[in-house]
């Protein structure tokens, strides 16, 4: 038997997942050029002897961290640039991050629509005549 409440919840979350797609394609369509990596600032020691950071505080330097071939790679963004680098860099963080809610909602849609399916197919009515043979006539 077709369930209907079930069918109508499936429905109702198809449509909330349809919108919240359509927003994230609209944050893919709206990316400009970006940086790939993660802006990120870190302490160093530059290796003076006698400068402020042998005896604690450190230098900090601003970097785009990035994986290549497995293994972390950092490179270094001058003082000048960093303003930029940084906001291409988010725009590439929110486009992954669209990207990843764009693959978590075509699972659900899918999973979706089998709720759906399941809840609206009803077993076929079967009478309980006799079935013509493969001869033709009626068996009993």
């Amino acid at each position: 038997m077709a369930d209907r409440a079930k069918a109508s919840r499936a429905r109702q979350e198809l449509v909330a997942t349809e919108q919240a797609r359509a927003a994230h394609v609209r944050e893919l369509l709206a990316s400009d050029v970006m940086v790939d990596g993660s802006f990120v600032t870190l302490s160093r020691k530059c290796g003076k002897p006698n400068c402020h950071c042998a005896f604690g505080e450190k230098h900090l330097a601003k970097y785009v961290s990035r994986k290549i071939a497995g293994r972390t790679k950092l490179t270094y963004v001058p003082a000048a640039n960093e303003l930029e680098v940084s906001t291409k860099a988010e725009r590439y963080r929110k486009l992954r991050q669209a990207r990843a809610e764009l693959v978590k909602l075509a699972a659900r849609t899918a999973e979706l629509a089998d709720e759906l399916q399941v809840s609206l197919v009803e077993p076929l009515p079967i009478k309980d005549e006799a079935r013509p043979s493969r001869n033709g006539r009626r068996s009993r």
